[in-house]
């Protein structure tokens, strides 16, 4: 048997893409919470005022039943309109000899124009309400998965472990494809439905042999359709995630364009860009190789509607069993009843590309909605308490995935408002333990001691910058918080960055770019290295909290600028916790955890 017949044979036994009953499992997961949602949204009636607030799941269907309602009025009318067009073509031939017919002739053409009239407006709002509730469920939907993708700290999980590709381009890409199509294709399925009940009495009417005719011709090019989309579902999966991969390659130059400079990194970089777009290239080349073979078909299909009603009738016309307006008639309605059977043939674009949304936020969810391999119950996990101090008490940490050793049986305490030092080779270990201690890690054995995380801040080597103003900048990441411009003004002098504060047009409120170009700039591309460190210092200043984590987060400040962050943590009695290699640093810490890289370590005092 070939592949394709089992491929074919495959998609028959609803096992696998489009007829899969998985796949359609998945978009019922994905529909039903924005139609069960019980969250509260707020509507404004125009031009009257008034705001009230109603559950998210009413809104969903009553927009819903709305517009079904007028799907099934554009249909109506589409029937009306049928009927009015042919009796006014029944009446023209023989028009011009019989003055009564002129007359008849004004008066359909009237009908038909009323009916025009009528209909224009309940096909825009039709148009209409179908765009409205897809920007609504597309809200919905986007913020039901952010939500997800923030919590529990999942971005990190996901990112750390990588467990899906490119999640951003699921969240900002595929909820919009999921939405647009499955509205496109419930619509197409709805509408085909409504359209077979009016026109099917139609077409009946006209004649049995019409009628049997297109239920024949739409079942064979159903068929043909399928045979024919094997491998077009995975073509668009595999483009969509191509695509993603060469826009992050883009995106990563553009955050990297230091680095790369000073490496003299053009040649490299411009030849992973290019394989990745090569790759995606040549994909869609396959892709659109393919699309051309089911454009053939289709082309073929659509064609033939124009003859088949017309070689049907004309006998009958030619025996006088029908008038002239038959011909329109039975075109308009087989083509309406064809494309109500056909809704494959016609959808097959639309269903391929759309089980590829699907795939793509199955997985997203399905990660987010994850465990952690800690919280499995396979591995072992440390614990975590939570109280007024910082200690770690037989920890022995491991990687994420629990394939490499990195600390045995650690202990260690910072007594409160002094600090602890670790130390050690590269890789040995540091900053996993700083993670394990923040609660990112949890891979391993033993108990950590923290404080609630609301109590603690984490000061980076390379400072996490915001996409905001110089004021977002400080007050990050409680950006609600209400602080006097002075005391924002006088932490960026403390921390020798009170420059920023005049440099942008706007002052707290400007950020890079905002002046006469309009073009926004990162802070993290506007400042250097020592500044960004150093406003983190200030954001330090203005949060002043009671515990603090710090990766390497003097490597690029002078001794002067490094010993004034940490004789602020030690005047405002903060309890802290450094990684770092620069012999200066021992003086600001009580004591020093010496990591060995082979699991060992080693805690010695030190004087502050």
């Amino acid at each position: 048997m070939s592949t394709r017949v089992r491929a074919f044979l495959s998609y028959i036994n609803i096992d696998s893409s489009i007829f899969s009953a998985a796949l359609w499992q998945s978009v019922g997961e994905l529909a039903r919470p924005f139609f069960t949602s019980r969250d509260l949204s707020e509507i404004t009636v125009p031009y009257v005022g008034l705001k009230f607030k109603i559950q998210e799941r009413f809104k969903a269907w009553g927009l819903a039943i709305l517009l079904f309602l007028f799907l099934i009025a554009v249909s109506k009318m589409n029937a009306m309109i049928n009927g009015a067009h042919g009796a006014f073509q029944n009446t023209l031939p023989n028009a011009a000899k019989d003055p009564a017919l002129v007359s008849a002739a004004w008066h359909n053409l009237t009908i038909l124009a009323s009916i025009f009239v009528v209909a224009a407006p309940i096909v825009v709002i039709y148009a209409w309400l179908r765009s409205l509730l897809a920007i609504v469920w597309r809200k919905w939907l986007t913020e039901y998965i952010l939500k997800l993708y923030f919590a529990a700290r999942n971005f990190y999980r996901i990112a750390a472990t990588s467990l899906v590709d490119n999640p951003d381009e699921r969240i900002a890409n595929d909820v919009d494809g999921f939405v647009s199509g499955a509205l496109a294709l419930v619509l197409a399925v709805a509408d085909a439905v409504i359209t077979l009940f009016f026109f099917i009495q139609i077409l009946w009417g006209l004649s049995f042999s019409l009628t049997a005719i297109v239920i024949i011709y739409a079942a064979s090019g159903t068929i043909i359709s399928i045979w024919l989309s094997v491998k077009l579902i995975s073509f668009k999966y595999n483009q969509q995630k191509l695509e993603a991969d060469y826009r992050y390659g883009l995106i990563n130059i553009r955050n990297n364009v230091e680095p790369i400079a000073f490496y003299q990194g053009e040649k490299a970089e411009f030849i992973q860009l290019l394989k990745r777009f090569h790759a995606a290239l040549k994909n869609n080349l396959s892709l659109i190789g393919y699309q051309r073979q089911v454009s053939l078909f289709t082309t073929w299909f659509d064609y033939f509607v124009a003859i088949l009603p017309a070689a049907i009738m004309l006998p009958l016309y030619l025996q006088g069993k029908v008038q002239i307006g038959a011909f329109a008639q039975a075109s308009m309605a087989f083509t309406q009843v064809l494309g109500a059977l056909a809704i494959f043939v016609s959808q097959i674009g639309t269903i391929s590309t759309f089980a590829a949304n699907v795939n793509r936020l199955t997985g997203l969810l399905a990660a987010l909605k994850g465990k952690d391999p800690s919280e499995t119950g396979e591995h072992t996990s440390i614990a975590t308490i939570v109280g007024e101090t910082i200690a770690v008490e037989n920890v022995t940490l491991m990687t994420p995935d629990y394939k490499r050793l990195l600390i045995r049986n650690v202990s260690a305490t910072v007594p409160q408002g002094t600090g602890l030092l670790i130390k050690g080779s590269s890789g040995c270990g540091k900053s996993s333990l700083l993670r394990t201690i923040a609660g990112l890690w949890r891979s391993g054995t033993g108990t950590v001691h923290r404080p609630d995380l609301s109590s603690l801040m984490f000061l980076s080597q390379k400072p996490y910058m915001s996409l905001g103003t110089l004021r977002e900048q400080l007050l990050y990441p409680s950006l609600d918080r209400a602080v006097p411009d002075a005391t924002l003004i006088a932490a960026l002098e403390q921390a020798n960055v009170g420059f920023l504060a005049s440099r942008y047009p706007g002052g707290l409120d400007g950020y890079p770019g905002a002046g006469e170009s309009g073009m926004f700039r990162p802070w993290s591309d506007e400042l250097s290295p020592g500044e960004q460190q150093r406003l983190a210092f200030a954001r330090l200043l203005i949060a002043r909290p009671r515990f603090v984590f710090l990766d390497e987060a003097t490597s690029a400040l002078d001794l002067a600028n490094e010993e004034l962050l940490y004789r602020t943590l030690q005047s405002i009695g903060a309890t802290y916790v450094s990684v770092g290699h620069r012999p200066s640093l021992d003086s600001f810490h009580a004591q020093a955890l010496n990591l060995t890289g082979d699991g060992g370590w080693e805690l010695v005092p030190l004087h502050v």
